[in-house]
């Protein structure tokens, strides 16, 4: 994951968001972006139903977010986001699992650095004396913390993410280990249901497992129920 620290707090980031869309739509992009003055998400692909089959179509993700002291930008590859989804739940972004297949990998690659370098150059032109560089050590652990995993993601396990424990009032998500508030339904950082539905006897209304075939309170068949 590439990442920019633009030192200036002036910048318009949501002005950014729609230059990089115009830029890139131009070129035959698929382009999208959401989020707010505070962050902003910008999202471009390029392929059609065959690429997607064969793992070449994944979006590349730029996200851009102020911080103190200037704004920070990180690319990562991700899936396509489903804007008309992410607004009905309140997501400002999701982070799904990265997708990384043979020859998408190499092209990806080469309009990651394509991508890096027109966000310098618009930076440029809102701020020409903005300073461009790494980020901060203590903004780099934050990116580690929030990046998605690599590699196989079947291999991947939720639980061996490390990350803030809950504390009172507090739930964390079992899928990207990070911590929301107690009566939220929905992860706020990937978008993913913060607890399952639970299964209930249509006798009894007692609470029973997933794959229980009799309630144990009751003994009502739940084949019906399945």
């Amino acid at each position: 994951m590439d990442t920019r620290f633009y030192q200036s707090p002036d910048l318009n980031i949501e002005r950014l968001a729609r230059d990089l869309e115009e830029t890139f739509l131009i070129q035959g992009y698929q382009v999208q972006h959401l989020g707010n003055s505070e962050r902003m998400i910008v999202q471009l692909k390029k392929g059609g139903s065959l690429e997607t089959l064969i793992g070449m179509s994944a979006a590349l993700t730029l996200t851009i977010q102020r911080s103190a002291g200037g704004v920070m930008a990180m690319v990562s590859e991700q899936e396509w986001i489903d804007k008309a989804a992410a607004g009905a739940l309140g997501i400002l972004f999701l982070w799904p699992l990265a997708v990384t297949a043979g020859a998408g990998v190499l092209r990806q690659a080469v309009l990651e650095g394509q991508l890096l370098s027109t966000l310098d150059t618009l930076v440029m032109r809102q701020r020409a004396d903005v300073k461009i560089g790494p980020l901060p050590p203590e903004m780099q652990a934050q990116m580690q913390r929030q990046a998605p995993p690599t590699g196989n993601p079947a291999s991947a396990s939720p639980q061996s993410a490390t990350g803030p424990r809950p504390g009172p009032g507090q739930i964390q998500c079992l899928n990207c280990q990070e911590i929301n508030e107690a009566e939220d339904f929905y992860c706020s950082h990937c978008g993913k249901p913060l607890s399952l539905h639970k299964r209930l006897c249509p006798q009894c209304k007692a609470e029973v497992k997933a794959n229980a075939a009799f309630c144990t309170k009751c003994g009502t068949s739940l084949a019906a129920d399945a």
